[in-house]
């Protein structure tokens, strides 16, 4: 943590003594702005504006419908879903909403000291098999059982491929129906599980594959998809959320609609089935993610709506 950085700590409780707490140190310490991610933060964070005045900028990761929002400063969205959302439903005034896309620091993407080829064999992988790789809490609305009802599709098209699903397991029960699944289309010696990943597990998992899959019906802004981008791999995505906003079909991936396992296994076939176009999808991808969502892209921007709330723009 760098010196310059005081970190002072909350518990986030919506009680008088923590919201006075925390009031009178923004006070004392001259805070121009706070800027707040997720629910506890942004019920607390609007508490601090009504009570202490401390001008407030929330970033919405969500389209949850909840009454704090229109008493924030400035509201930053991802995209135009939740732009609208927020004004139609959580009734913020468009003046106060701005967007900014979600975006990646991919200084912790740097290459891995472990190579591909030893993350496919620590996995027990075939270092000539087709990879494919889908990140992140697998949950229904992440589609993961659209991705293996798509493999059959994909084999039968003369592509040697194998999935691996990677994150947290919040539901033992869906990952259960989808091993079921897997084992009814004869495809469950091609799925493998890794939990409880790491950053490090995710840039070495991303750098092994051949594509990126997100099959979510319910999204915002994957983070992950970005990160397979800045790596340079082509991505396969679903209309939702900023997906549309990150991926160009055709060019940097493919798009299409959430829920539909014969559609994502056509895109998957016409990502894989040319590798040197595919290598090209992905080098699209990481030229589209540097110049339009990197860090070093996206931060003033961030730093511009905070001047705005603060008063000094």
């Amino acid at each position: 943590m760098p010196s310059n950085i005081e970190v002072q700590t909350s518990s986030l409780r919506r009680v008088p003594e923590e919201i006075r707490r925390f009031g009178e140190f923004c006070r004392s310490r001259g805070i121009d702005a706070i800027h707040t991610h997720m629910s506890s933060a942004h019920a607390f964070g609007a508490l601090l504006r009504m009570f202490y005045r401390v001008p407030c900028v929330a970033t919405t990761h969500s389209l949850n419908y909840q009454l704090h929002w229109f008493v924030n400063d400035r509201v930053i969205c991802h995209n135009e879903e939740s732009m609208r959302f927020m004004h139609n439903w959580n009734r913020v005034a468009r003046r106060k909403l701005r967007q900014v896309p979600a975006f990646v620091d991919e200084s912790y993407l740097e290459p891995a000291a472990e190579a591909p080829a030893s993350t496919r064999c620590r996995l027990g992988i075939a270092k000539d098999r087709l990879m494919l790789v889908t990140i992140g809490n697998v949950e229904r609305r992440k589609g993961v059982h659209d991705i293996v009802q798509a493999m059959p599709q994909v084999l039968q098209a003369g592509l040697d491929v194998c999935l691996l699903v990677a994150g947290w397991f919040h539901s033992a029960g869906y990952r259960a129906e989808v091993e079921e699944r897997a084992r009814a289309l004869g495809v469950a010696e091609r799925v493998t599980w890794l939990t409880r990943i790491s950053d490090a597990d995710i840039v070495h998992v991303l750098r092994a594959a051949d594509l990126y899959v997100q099959a979510s019906h319910v999204e915002t802004g994957p983070l992950v998809v970005l990160e397979a981008m800045a790596i340079g791999l082509p991505v396969v995505g679903t209309v939702c959320g900023s997906m549309p906003d990150f991926i160009v079909p055709g060019l940097t991936g493919e798009l299409v609609p959430p829920g539909k396992p014969a559609a994502l296994g056509e895109a998957i076939v016409r990502a894989l089935r040319d590798p040197e176009r595919r290598r090209g999808m992905g080098r699209e991808g990481r030229k589209r993610f540097a110049s339009q969502f990197s860090a070093e892209v996206n931060i003033p921007k961030i730093e511009a709506i905070l001047a705005e709330a603060a008063g000094r723009a």
